[in-house]
């Protein structure tokens, strides 16, 4: 998640900072003063903690066990079986950003992962070796360019999909219709709270 950009401050305020009339700045705070630069700020008190069975963190640990999970060798070694390509993490993450999103620019690909424009390129490199994804002119910026997923690229991501979705059925094999029912419909409103948290996407 972002912060949203900050917001350039509207020509009615830049023209006051110059014809308005102002009260006297204040005098710099001596250094040492809280607040000022240099200067360490105290941490924000704690909220009350919540209790390890509280089931905020019952969802916080299912959630850690599904990123353990997804880095565990034998589930990085059963997906590589279910594509036929050795892949990153990292690169396989871009093919579900893709598919998604849509055509996406380097930079909008590195935004949405959390990292450095220099760090996407890398990661997708080898989707470009493997022929998963191609680039072409963004019709907005002639000098830009976008990439989307080839046909060998949506069947990867098919495939990666497909492992976690047996995986869901050889866990759930024993539970009742409904109740699987009832926690798909749960988790589909979680997954949409927390969007909304997010600010969308």
């Amino acid at each position: 998640m972002y912060p949203p950009a900050a917001r350039h401050p509207t020509p009615t305020l830049v023209n006051c900072m110059y014809t308005c009339k102002h009260p006297p700045m204040p005098a710099d705070p001596p250094p040492g003063t809280p607040g000022t630069p240099g200067t360490p700020s105290a941490a924000a008190p704690l909220p009350d903690p919540v209790p390890d069975d509280a089931p905020e963190a019952m969802v916080s640990a299912f959630i850690t066990l599904v990123v353990e999970a997804d880095r565990a060798p034998g589930y990085r070694a059963r997906i590589e079986a279910a594509s036929g390509r050795s892949l990153p993490r990292s690169a396989i993450s871009i093919l579900f950003v893709l598919h998604r999103h849509g055509p996406l620019g380097v930079k909008e690909i590195a935004e949405r992962l959390g990292v450095e424009q220099s760090t996407a390129s890398r990661q997708i490199r080898p989707l470009e070796e493997h022929g998963l994804v191609h680039r072409d002119t963004d019709p907005r910026d002639g000098r830009a360019v976008r990439l989307h997923l080839t046909e060998a690229g949506l069947d990867v991501r098919e495939r990666v999909r497909q492992v976690w979705l047996r995986d869901i059925s050889t866990v759930w094999r024993d539970w009742d219709p409904a109740e699987r029912a009832q926690l798909a419909t749960l988790l589909t409103r979680f997954r949409d709270s927390f969007r909304e948290l997010r600010g969308g996407d």
